[in-house]
């Protein structure tokens, strides 16, 4: 599933806006033709987990978030659901953390969501990860708080209001009190199920049930920030590492003045282009490769001739970088190195999502375009496409 996907009829370069400006914004049923999660799913879930005490689910109750309690767990590390389901009829939201790990379709929902917004130019920080928060009726699961990440806010079941803060509070994550929330000018969103909600980071928030309870879905976003361009290059920057003059330390305007001086001499403004060369591939590289059939491929490579169609596996993104000498194509979990001679066949498979041995530019030995694919095969970064899987794609 793609961003696109997940806002439609909407066009995701709304959504993007709204990640720039830091707006709050209702999408209106952008989902509600492919929920990717359902309360049963939601339970099936739990069901499977194994030692969830340990942070994988927290109850919450009034602003109050806390472990699970170590006797919901049975001596097999397994949850006993009906302690659970009684947890929840007594007020408890259940709060499940990384659901991305533990659902192939909320994992291809994430990494889609990063792919579509790099397209847009929207660099993230960290990966894209989902929590899932079951609340029953008449509840409040957290107190008015502020998040160091964007949230995109899936309704998938019952009815929940949301109250989000107008304009922007202080830069930090952190709980808002009551006395000051009450203060603070607010938007409501009443959301129903397939309704997609967007709370910037650090805009303060709180949500409620009504009369039934609610099954809500939150994808965080981590946007890149200056400060984070900061961390990748402050080492490296030359001139940091001399001590300051002692008759600055006394006199905080000279201080500032001296590290201003610094930080625009041409030593460091020579220096910064290098240090900043990608900083948004180390930044978007995407370290888990999503299963896709891998095992099974490795098995019967082969099979592959110049003429085997092949696909991208789910959730691959790769790009291309060459020196004097080699080339490389990058993707998640690893690289493939190559003599500059496969530069060209690299780059068609990098803006490829369906391609041939047969189709691959370049110079290439006889048989070397085989061996590209079979390797690419190996390392998981294609496979063989499915019977029916490529109808219309090679029209």
């Amino acid at each position: 599933m793609t961003l696109a996907e997940l806002l439609r009829p909407t066009d995701a370069a709304a959504f993007v806006d709204s990640v720039r400006s830091r707006e709050a914004r209702l999408f209106p049923g952008a989902a509600s033709s492919a929920p990717p999660l359902d309360m049963d799913g939601f339970e099936a879930m739990l069901g499977a987990l194994h030692h969830a005490h340990e942070g994988v689910l927290h109850l919450a109750r009034g602003g109050d978030r806390r472990p699970l309690p170590p006797t919901v767990v049975d001596a097999d590390g397994m949850l006993d659901l009906r302690q659970v389901r009684q947890l929840f009829e007594d007020g408890e939201t259940l709060y499940l953390t990384k659901a991305h790990r533990l659902s192939p379709s909320l994992a291809d929902l994430c990494r889609g969501i990063e792919l579509d917004l790099a397209e847009h130019g929207v660099a993230l920080r960290a990966p894209a990860g989902a929590h899932v928060f079951a609340t029953p009726a008449a509840a409040q699961g957290f107190a008015p708080h502020r998040d160091d990440h964007g949230s995109l806010v899936v309704q998938l079941d019952g009815h929940k209001t949301w109250r989000v803060e107008e304009g922007n509070g202080p830069q930090q994550p952190c709980g808002v009190p009551a006395r000051d929330w009450a203060r603070i000018p607010q938007r409501e969103f009443a959301l129903e199920p397939g309704d997609v909600l967007y709370v910037p980071e650090y805009r303060g928030h709180v949500a409620r049930t009504g009369t039934s309870s609610s099954l809500h879905l939150t994808i965080r976003l981590f946007p890149l920030r200056w400060r984070d361009v900061l961390d990748e290059v402050v080492a490296g920057l030359p001139g940091l590492d001399a001590p300051v003059p002692h008759a600055r330390t006394a006199d905080a305007d000279a201080l500032a003045a001296g590290l201003a001086d610094l930080l625009g001499s041409p030593g460091i403004r020579t220096a910064l282009p290098g240090l900043l060369g990608g900083l948004s591939a180390r930044r978007t590289a995407r370290r888990v490769v999503l299963a896709d059939g891998g095992l099974g491929e490795r098995g019967g490579l082969e099979g592959i001739d110049e003429k085997t169609w092949l696909v991208r596996a789910r959730g691959t993104d790769c790009r291309v970088t060459t020196d004097d000498v080699s080339a490389t194509i990058h993707f998640p979990g690893g690289a493939v190195r190559g003599p500059s001679g496969v530069l060209a066949a690299f780059e068609h498979v990098a803006g490829a999502r369906v391609l041939r041995a047969v189709d691959l530019p370049g110079v290439l030995a006889p048989g070397a375009a085989v061996d590209v694919v079979r390797k690419l095969v190996s390392e998981g970064l294609l496979r063989r496409a499915r019977p029916g899987e490529i109808d219309g794609l090679v029209r």
